[in-house]
């Protein structure tokens, strides 16, 4: 059973494994896209549908759901970085897994409590904390076969599983549910547990293994001291994307908390779904890399991450009233003036995540864990203290604190491969430095064309496409100096491996 799935490092020569990253970078961005704008769709019109009010206790339960995404890892870093798998290795990650997996679903009830304090006037919150614990168990019921598609860098089914299940979830579920008069947060969570459900079969049904558990593996000490490093990297994570959460649900109203956690949801889900795709893409292949290919790598992913998300992140910056009144309609304009520091907080987020890819694919899980550890605290003083004056003020204050963490991270992963606090300007500052140009030439676009009385939603797209335009421009006229040589290199290598497999499939 477990023989299609077993392989060994040795296997996977320099040339073949770039081939399959190259392959898997292109399924994670492809698969990516299309999960964002399903899920960005759906949500849309949900949010017309149901209102700030019911997103707000979804965004609480949201808390909870979360840890589903430790029961679904804990065991998938010890699976793609093994030398080699076997039949009795796979049988203790099951066991692991199931059992990790078991004890969150059953702890996650013991908040019902907790949620019928914080809304008292909300009604079938058992029920939904009864889903949210079966979505549980059934994400870390599928987490081995994941963790096999992501050792063979099968990106291809796991991201086909991940759409499949956003689609039936939220387009083909939840949508119709809401047209037909269920206007409540259960539509909200069945979507997810649908989401969950449909993935992890497919997962399974793509890379199966033997449903045999046992606890009996002589390597265990080894494999639970790796996994372990990872899984308080994970809680450490979760909290510190969570802890600002929970401060703003228990000290703000609950239309405060739907337009917090919306906007928040909205900027964190491109970064969410690329940095997931492709940081397990980059862990994979790092793991299995020599040193000098990691440094290389190292370089070019923190570079290209931050360049692409801040890109991303300063259209939406640049004009938040034009993108919610798009997305949402005019019941959510007082939402915008989160945006801007959310998109500074997603593209920190995105450093970030890369940063602790390169750090744990070589065993340094404990570094990401302890500088994840000093972020929540810092998040949770500095989101302690502003959400009392201002809930949009604590979101300037977690939008600080990822920044500070975004370089604290990428500072150790460049000081990994053995460089030095130089090459964080190089690397990370100049494309920061330009984003920051975007957005301030797309707002005085925007502000001149408002004064010659321009209409607001064509002022908006002009000042951002001339924004965009701008930086752009500025990097084909001066890549030399403004991107780092490693980074032109590594382009201009995939840019001729596209032009040839155009160029065979035009003869």
């Amino acid at each position: 059973m477990t023989s299609a799935v077993v392989s060994t490092m040795s296997e996977h020569e320099p040339s073949a494994l770039r081939s399959r990253a190259v392959r898997a970078v292109a399924w994670g961005y492809g698969g990516s896209f299309a999960r964002m704008g399903v899920q960005i769709g759906a949500q849309a019109v949900l949010a017309r549908l149901l209102g700030p009010e019911e997103f707000g206790v979804f965004a609480a339960l949201m808390l909870v759901i979360g840890v589903s995404v430790l029961a679904s890892d804990l065991v998938s870093a010890p699976i793609i970085q093994a030398p080699a798998l076997d039949d009795n290795m796979l049988r203790f990650a099951c066991a692991v897994q199931w059992a990790g997996a078991s004890g969150i679903a059953l702890l996650s009830l013991g908040t019902l409590p907790l949620f019928e304090r914080a809304f008292p006037a909300v009604s079938g919150l058992g029920w939904s904390m009864a889903m949210v614990a079966a979505g549980i168990f059934i994400t870390g019921w599928g987490g081995v076969s994941l963790s096999l598609l992501r050792r063979g860098l099968r990106y291809r089914e796991i991201q086909l599983a991940q759409l499949a299940g956003y689609v039936a979830g939220y387009a083909l579920i939840a949508v119709p549910l809401a047209f037909a008069g269920m206007h409540t947060h259960h539509v909200l969570v069945f979507a997810w547990l649908s989401q969950a459900f449909i993935s992890s079969v497919l997962q399974y049904i793509w890379a199966r293994h033997s449903l045999v558990a046992s606890f009996r593996f002589e390597g265990w000490r080894s494999f639970m001291r790796y996994g372990g490093e990872i899984s308080i990297g994970n809680v450490a994570n979760w909290v510190s994307t969570s802890i600002d959460r929970l401060l703003v649900a228990r000290h703000a109203a609950p239309m405060e908390i739907g337009y917090y956690n919306t906007m928040l949801n909205l900027m964190s889900t491109p970064v969410n779904q690329l940095s997931s795709s492709l940081n397990t893409v980059a862990f994979s292949v790092a793991a299995q890399s020599g040193s000098e290919e990691r440094r290389q790598g190292t370089l070019v992913y923190l570079n290209i991450t931050t360049l692409l998300f801040g890109l991303l992140y300063a259209v939406f910056a640049a004009a938040p009233e034009l993108w919610v009144g798009l997305l949402y309609g005019a019941r959510w304009l007082d939402a915008a003036p989160y945006l801007p520091p959310f998109c500074m907080a997603a593209v920190a987020f995105g450093l970030s995540a890369a940063s602790g890819a390169m750090l744990t694919s070589t065993g340094r899980g404990a570094s990401s864990a302890v500088s994840q550890l000093a972020t929540v605290a810092l998040l949770a003083i500095a989101v302690w203290w502003l959400v009392e004056r201002s809930v949009l003020w604590a979101a300037w204050g977690v939008a600080v604190v990822y920044l500070l963490r975004a370089l604290l991270m990428a500072w150790l992963g460049l000081r990994l491969v053995g460089e030095g606090v130089g090459q964080l300007w190089r690397i990370v500052g100049v494309p920061l430095s330009l984003v920051l140009a975007q957005v301030v030439v797309s707002r005085a676009c925007i502000t001149g064309l408002e004064v010659m009385e321009v209409g607001p939603i064509a002022a908006g797209l002009a000042g951002t496409i001339a924004g965009l335009l701008s930086v752009l421009c500025c990097l084909a006229a001066a890549r030399r100096v403004l991107v780092p040589t490693v980074t032109c290199a590594w382009s201009h290598e995939v840019w001729l491996k596209l032009r040839r497999r155009l160029e065979r499939k035009n003869k």
